[in-house]
Parts: C-alpha cells; structure tokens; sequence
C-alpha cells in the first residue's frame, strides 16, 4: 500500500510524463524537459526500473538507504527556476520502491559574472569529491551495479564505535548490519567509502578557465555520511582539481577531511574521515574508458588495542568502460576492488587481517537505446570476498532506464 507522499509523486510523474509529448512532436516519448513561462522553469523526470536474482538480503549490492541496488525501483522529478541570468534554484524528488520521496537535491546557483567560469551553490549540493558521483547515473553509469567505493557498506557507523580490534574483526563482511558495544545498542547498516544515493548539505564554489576547473566545499557531514542537519559541530572540507590537457582526455585529484562520527559517540573530540581520489577519462570515437582511485582513513577517540591504533583504512580502485556497436547497441564492464588494512586482534586475527574483507567485483553488460533518452539493458555481475556468510555471488539483472 502506498503512503500518501509517495502516491503524490506518482501522480505528479505521471503528470510530466503526459503532459510532455506536446512539446516533443513525432516522438514517442518526451526527449527534453518541459519548459513554462519563457523557458525560466524546466521540469525533468526519470524512471529506472532494475530487476534480477532473488536476494533478500542482498550481501554486496546493499546500499546505505538499505535497497538492493539490483533489484529496485527508482523515479525522480527535477526542476530549474531561473528568475535571473545570474540566479537559479534546483531540486529533485527521488523515490526509491515507492518510498516516501526525499530530496535528492536542493540548493541556491550563483552565476555573478556572466563571462566568467565562476559559481557558488549552496544548499543540499552536488558532490565536489571524484568523478563517478558528479554523473548522471543514466548517461554516466555504463553497467547496472555502482563501483564497490560509492556503494558496498563497510561495518562502520557514526552512530556506534569498536572499543577494541576484535570488536571490528567480529564485524568483517557484517556491513549489511553491523554493531558495536559504544554508541547505539541495535544494530545497523554501516557506511560506504563515499555515499552514491546522497548528497551533502553545504556550500561549494567552482572556477573553470581554459583547461583547468577548480572546485571546493564546506559541508555538514562526510563522503561517507552526508547530512542533512549536523550532527557533531564539524564540517566536511573537500576539494577537486580537473585538467583537461587534450581532447576527450580529463584527469582529476580530490582531496576531503571532516569529522565523521556523532556527537553521542565521540562527545569531547571530532576524529575525522580523511579522503584522497585520483580518476581519469578518455573518450575518442565509439570508446570510452574511466578509472578511478579511492582511498579513505577514519579516525577513533581512543586506539582499538592491541593494534595500538586509532585509525582504520580502506581503497577502492576501478576501471570501466563502454563500446558503441552502433548508434543504438553497446558494450560495457567494469572490473572494480575494494581492499582494507590490516589489524590485529587479542583472540581475532592475532596474525593479522583485513579490518573488513576484501572484495572483487567483475560486470558485464549488453544495451539498447530504443530513443536517444529511453535504454534497455542486461548485465552479469560477479562478486568474491574472502570472508562473510556468502562468499561469493552472481547476478543476473536486467534494467530500463527512461528520463527527460
């Protein structure tokens, strides 16, 4: 049964949906948005609808909002309202399994020279951190599943902390839901290295001039935990630099530091995540080829003995890319790892092992456009970990992708 909210937003899809093919002439489904009063206000839309395997529990594709990214139903509606050449306010609705909406997206744009590659934005804002979260998942994810960084949930939690090392080992391949003995006593999804189905409230600024593009933001939480509201007095500092040094070439690094864990946990301190990302993009003819670095430290008020330390670390690296056969059918696939360091326990791993357990991500995918903006998609996605209740899991998924 659906609530009231969710059942407004499918009305209002709906909406945009039938009220669109006016503007768009012979086709059959809408293309562009839908523009009012002069082209200042533009309204969008989009419906993926993913299905696979049955998996109830979902071991590698939970996600922080606690779906199956393999197996979900997601719409959105987004709109722009430019009063002024200068100023213009954006926002998205999101449902995901006929959820109640959230907002995705809300925040202020400020273009204040209109010859110049200056703007500040300021509300729940896009990510200024790597490269795979400043997509669009439509045109910008070549396979189904998201890379194991923006996505795969480690056993950690804001809301809840380790006393000891065995504490964490009892914890490895648990981020599906994870508990500690600090902190809340339930237990809990824990956190990716960075969120891919939130973004951050804040403030951010990007330059762009020439082949150089320059971003940096404040924020109320961290890669790992966007907030809405804060929770701990400590902001999230993060910045990017992209070079475009040839064409269809683009190389960037980002940098993020922010105190991670709540108030109720770490009271008289703000131990931090601290965050480094490299990514690469060239695209030339019917190719395109990503890669992308994620490397991230979080910090704990007191050491997890007998490691002797306070800080845990993780990386993430991927290579993706995609092929068009044609105009209309593509190939696609993404070989992706997720590694942790090392620990040492009393009783657990007294030899040593990955705080959490490693994992391999392999996907394979076939698609086609059946119009510009409405693709159809199937993909085989392989996972292997080196511990956990399971081991190691294949899915088939197919997907169909529509957006205005």
């Amino acid at each position: 049964m659906l609530n009231s909210q969710a059942t407004r937003s499918l009305l209002l899809l709906a909406v945009l949906i039938g009220a669109a093919p006016h503007a768009a002439r012979a086709q059959a489904l809408p293309e562009g948005p839908v523009q009012a009063f002069d082209g200042k206000v533009a309204l969008g839309a989009e419906v993926i609808a993913t299905g696979g395997n049955a998996d109830d529990v979902a071991f590698f594709n939970y996600t922080d909002y606690e779906h199956n990214a393999l197996r979900m139903f997601r719409m959105g509606v987004s709109g722009v309202y430019r009063p002024a050449t200068w100023l213009s306010f954006l926002g998205e609705l999101r449902s995901e399994d006929l959820e109640s909406p959230t907002a995705y997206a809300a925040y202020v744009r400020l273009h204040p020279w209109r010859d110049r590659g200056f703007d500040i934005q300021a509300g729940r804002i896009p990510p200024v951190f790597g490269s795979f979260g400043r997509r669009q998942y439509e045109t910008g994810n070549p396979v189904i599943g998201y890379p194991l960084a923006y996505q795969y949930l480690t056993s950690l939690r804001p809301d809840a902390i380790p006393a000891t090392a065995d504490d964490v080992l009892r914890m490895r391949s648990r981020g599906w839901r994870s508990s500690f003995p600090i902190g809340s006593p339930l237990p809990g999804p824990g956190i990716p290295l960075i969120s891919g189905f939130q973004w951050d409230t804040g403030v951010e600024m990007t330059w762009k001039a020439g082949m150089v593009e320059l971003a940096g933001s404040v924020t109320n939480g961290t890669l790992s935990n966007p907030r809405l509201t804060d929770d701990n007095d400590g902001k999230q500092l993060a910045a990017r630099v992209g070079v475009t040094p040839a064409v269809g070439l683009i190389l960037g690094a980002s940098a993020a530091r922010g105190a991670w864990l709540s108030r109720t946990v770490a009271p008289d301190s703000q131990p931090a995540q601290e965050s480094f990302g490299a990514d690469a993009e060239y695209s030339r003819d019917h190719w395109i080829v990503r890669w992308e670095l994620v490397w991230s430290r979080w910090g704990f008020p007191h050491p997890l003995l007998p490691s002797d330390t306070n800080t845990l670390d993780a990386v993430g690296t991927w290579v993706e890319g995609r092929y068009r056969v044609s105009p209309r059918i593509f190939l696609a696939g993404r070989a992706d790892h997720l590694g942790f360091s090392t620990l040492y326990g009393a009783t657990i791993g007294q030899s040593g092992l990955p705080w959490d357990a490693p994992v391999r991500r392999v996907e394979g995918s076939i698609g086609y456009y059946l119009q510009r903006n409405f693709v159809v998609r199937t993909s085989v996605q392989g996972n292997w970990r080196d511990a956990g209740r399971d081991r190691n899991r294949t899915y088939l998924s197919g997907q169909l992708v529509y957006w205005f």
